[in-house]
């Protein structure tokens, strides 16, 4: 039985190994993938030149934490030497020096376990005691595993118990590798089978020891899977073309905001239940601050506490300034519109932003807690409610979206405000946008005085209609499987 030209190379760089080799050992004299020897190896066994048995094996990989362990020492062995260095003893507070915190409490356990450290309290004084000498083997076995990582690493160079202790302590990590192993067993005839005549062939006459393959003209041709932008990306870049045909500007504005621009902006009183910590997620760490001029804030304590020039009577309720310098993750891009208001105070205003917006909202097919929202606003003299229905419809027209109803709505920071609802084929009508026209309690200290209609849209519901997906959790899947499953890829 003849062979192709591929299947002959394997045979050669077998012989030449001395009839017995791995795939990988293959692979490397071939410089051809691993992967590629399997196919050829499964051919020639079948054709009975070789023969062929699968190992599985499990390949060990040290972790970052691993590798920081391996230059400076396990966590127990960076406690015993400097414990060894100040005599025996030191206080619990003093290992911060050479202990990272997430690592004191697991080197303090293994101390007592093994009975080389103690926690003793003298004198009013906490103190680690040495008890014992330090076992090194752990720290020595993950140094041989070191030295054997790679695709061909074994687990000789530590016990079971060690592996087990070191991949559960996160500096190890273990996979299953299967190789091949091809002893040949008879060589094949000298004549090769060859995919294709080629001019080479003809000149030099070795197309006398050739065998042509035969060729399948109804054979369907390889898949060829080709590398794209992710589909919910894609629809995102959409929404942003259309909205520049619009004649939108796109802006942008810090994840991280102050509750000022977040709400008290936005006249959103500091006890509405929308700022309660189980609707916003609070940062711990940046120093409470507001990036506005005094006058701003001034104008808009004013507005909130009695209107201020607006003719309302304002939230009647003491306002907080320390409230307001606290940071949070922004919940709505709504912030970012409030931000260009106020540095483009005269008219025409004509933007949006398409950006992430974090909500602690109980996950499911229609909330996540970190989500795309699309925030537009108008404003110039003369803009109403007509305008807004008009261009919300023109932007779910374009995006190919024909069901679409609009909902009379509430929102602090709008009068009149109106909710809209697409309509997808299996989860029926679904709340996509709150919109409506600015108050004057939020224009007014900002300095603008001519009408602004804004809205915010989850972009993410709109995407599931449109590319066909029942729970919104699927728009960031990177299962190539699923994607090319329905489609996309």
């Amino acid at each position: 039985m003849s062979v192709s030209q591929s299947e002959a190379r394997l045979i050669d760089s077998l012989k030449k190994l001395g009839g017995k080799a791995d795939g990988a050992s293959l692979a490397s004299d071939l410089q051809v993938p691993e992967s590629s020897i399997f196919p050829l190896a499964n051919l020639l066994e079948g054709k009975g030149y070789i023969k062929t048995r699968e190992e599985t094996g499990e390949v060990y990989s040290i972790t970052e934490e691993g590798h920081y362990c391996l230059e400076r020492g396990l966590p127990e062995a960076r406690m015993f030497k400097f414990l060894s260095s100040g005599g025996g003893t030191a206080p619990l507070k003093d290992l911060s020096q050479v202990l990272k915190p997430q690592e004191i409490s697991a080197a303090l356990g293994w101390g007592r376990r093994s009975g080389v450290i103690a926690v003793e309290k003298r004198g009013g004084a906490i103190l680690a005691v040495l008890k014992g000498e330090y076992d090194a083997a752990l720290g020595e076995a993950l140094r041989r595993l070191s030295s054997a990582e790679g695709p061909r690493g074994k687990g000789g160079a530590a016990s079971p118990d060690q592996i087990k202790q070191l991949i559960e302590r996160g500096l190890l990590t273990s996979r299953s590798v299967k190789t091949i192993n091809i002893e040949l067993v008879k060589e094949p005839p000298t004549a090769t089978e060859s995919a294709k005549l080629t001019s080479d062939m003809l000149k030099n006459g070795s197309w006398k020891s050739i065998r042509l393959r035969p060729y399948d003209v109804t054979a369907s041709p390889p898949v060829l899977s080709v590398g794209k932008k992710h589909p919910y990306l894609e629809f995102l870049e959409e929404v942003k073309e259309i909205l520049f045909s619009m004649g939108f500007e796109e802006t942008s504005g810090p994840y991280v905001e102050s509750e000022f621009w977040n709400f008290d902006a936005l006249y959103q009183a500091q006890d509405h239940p929308a700022r309660a910590v189980h609707d916003n997620f609070r940062i711990i760490g940046p120093d409470p601050r507001i990036d506005a001029p005094a006058s701003l804030i001034r104008a808009v304590k004013r507005t909130h506490e009695t209107g201020g020039d607006t003719g309302s009577k304002g939230w009647r309720y003491s306002w907080s300034l320390d409230i307001a310098k606290q940071p949070v993750l922004r919940t709505q891009t709504t912030a970012v519109s409030v931000r260009t208001l106020f540095q483009k105070r005269k008219p025409p205003v004509k933007t949006f932003c398409l950006s992430k917006v974090f909500r602690p909202d109980a996950i499911d097919s229609r909330h996540m807690i970190e989500f795309d929202q699309l925030d537009g606003i108008i404003g110039d003299r003369g803009i109403n409610v007509r305008h807004l229905i008009g261009t919300l419809s023109e932007f779910a027209r374009q995006l190919g979206f024909k069901d679409i109803k609009f909902t009379p709505g509430y929102f602090p920071f709008t009068e009149p405000s109106i909710e809209a609802y697409v309509k997808h084929p299996k989860l029926g009508w679904i709340e996509c946008l709150g919109s409506g026209l600015f108050r004057p309690e939020v224009l007014a200290p900002l300095g603008i005085d001519f009408p602004v209609i804004a809205w915010g849209i989850g972009i993410g519901r709109l995407a599931m209609i449109r590319l066909g997906v029942d729970d919104i959790r699927e728009l960031h899947t990177m299962d190539l499987g699923r994607l090319r499953e329905w489609g996309w890829l």
